[in-house]
């Protein structure tokens, strides 16, 4: 079996915590054009897990050369300061949230996702005061201080936590682990629903409307990534959303994953019917060439009354630089007029293929879906960190990536570039299958 001839151990010089290093041995990059990879040793890469999502527009260096074009005269700016090229940006942002929400509100811009969502509380806190924060098991909102106690694995909880704020738990919007759920059928049932607006009586341990220790913030994602991939029910969505808003919370929409077309629609928010009062995008917004989050708020959240001047600062969310790179990027976007059709044209192609490998390998292959531009592999077992390391070295000429995660590891997530093209959703499934096969060779009955 071929192997990848330029990895190695991670280097004495080097931090070993990075997720990079995971393995014992990796690839290391040196280009990447369209939807590959290319290692310093010449071994090309399919990405189908485009920087965690982030890539929806493939490798693309004239992106950034167009960027610094556009910001050759303010190559740097302190932060305190305002420039018309940040006030352009965020009324160019702005309207990509009221359009499609039908209501006026504010941006306020951020580095990661993580510090996104942080000032998304901050929004919540300074509306409500400081209290619990419900969210979904399974869900993922960062590794950071605060936003790790609402991520859900303990182990990102470990080394650093916020460990005053209190969060709840609603029970998982996975059917395949949810306890309330009918083994059935992948819809919720009326004990689903049931479990998710039960909070706020007097019964239930956490606070509503009637109690001075409410909930101050609900916080969801359309689609939970590192969970497995899961899409909630809609039904389950609107409820837990519906109830929330009748406590007082207000509700946060975690797009930081799903924004910007990568589930379909502009807003993964948008599946499920809901409005959320606070949106955190960010990955969508500059294809990876920089840090930057957007946190739109409706009125008045955000307006000086409710958040005033000093409730939030970050050195670098005026960098003419960041800010280019998130222009030229919603350019790309406003010129792909037929962005939601083609995303589905690309559930529809990988939702096929991906029928194949389960038919072709029902002792490792329990169910795939699609939706937009994701699609998971659930496995009988376990077998998606093994099958996601063979994925880069089974094919002689191809490596391909795949994500998976600790939360679910009996799941294969997909989200490649959304400029990928049938021939190379093709390639995908080839090594899919040779890496599938191997994993079958391994097992104890192969």
């Amino acid at each position: 079996m071929p192997g990848v001839t330029n990895a190695a151990a991670v280097p004495p010089f080097a931090g070993a915590g990075n997720l990079i290093y995971r393995a014992t041995e990796v690839p290391r990059f040196v280009r990447g054009s369209g939807c590959h990879l290319e290692s310093d040793d010449g071994r090309r890469y399919l990405d189908a897990e485009a920087a965690n999502g982030t890539l929806a527009l493939g490798y693309d260096a004239s992106i950034l050369q167009e960027a610094a074009r556009r910001c050759l005269d303010l190559p740097a700016l302190p932060s305190f300061c305002e420039s018309p090229f940040r006030l352009g940006l965020l009324e160019r942002l702005e309207r990509l949230f009221s359009g499609v929400l039908g209501v006026p509100g504010r941006v306020e811009l951020d580095l990661g996702g993580a510090q996104g969502m942080e000032t998304a509380l901050r929004i919540a806190f300074s509306a409500n005061g400081p209290g619990t924060v419900v969210v979904f098991e399974g869900a993922f909102h960062g590794r950071s201080g605060v936003t790790s106690m609402l991520s859900a694995s303990p182990r990102y909880r470990e080394l650093l936590a916020a460990w005053g704020l209190e969060v709840v738990r609603l029970p998982s919007p996975d059917c395949r682990t949810c306890p309330h759920a009918d083994r059935s059928s992948d819809r919720c049932g009326t004990g689903c629903v049931g479990a998710v607006t039960r909070w706020g009586s007097e019964l239930s341990g956490v606070g509503g409307t009637g109690f001075r220790r409410k909930v101050s913030a609900f916080v969801f994602e359309a689609v939970q990534n590192v969970g497995g991939m899961v899409v909630p029910d809609p039904a389950l969505l609107r409820a837990a959303v519906d109830h929330a808003r009748a406590q007082g919370a207000v509700v946060i929409a975690d797009e930081i994953f799903t924004g910007m077309h990568r589930v379909g629609p502009r807003w993964g928010f948008e599946l499920a019917g809901v409005e959320p009062d606070v949106v955190v995008t960010s990955k969508g917004l500059t294809n990876g060439g920089a840090a930057l989050s957007a946190v739109w708020a409706r009125e008045p959240l955000a307006d000086a009354d409710h958040y005033p001047p000093g409730s939030h600062s970050s050195t670098f969310v005026g960098i003419p630089h960041a800010l280019a790179v998130a222009d030229t990027v919603l350019d790309r976007w406003e010129e792909w007029r037929t962005v939601r059709d083609d995303v589905e044209l690309l559930a529809d192609g990988m939702r096929k293929r991906l029928a194949y490998l389960a038919e072709a390998h029902p002792v490792l292959v329990s169910r795939t879906d699609a939706t937009g531009g994701t699609a998971r592999i659930v496995l009988t077992g376990p077998h998606a960190p093994r099958l996601r390391q063979l994925c880069g070295t089974v094919h002689p000429r191809l490596g391909l990536l795949v994500a998976s995660t600790g939360m679910a590891p009996d799941v294969i997530n997909i989200h490649p570039p959304l400029v990928i093209t049938p021939e190379e959703l093709d390639a995908m499934n080839e090594v899919l299958d040779l890496a599938l096969g191997a994993v079958e060779m391994e097992l104890p009955c192969g």
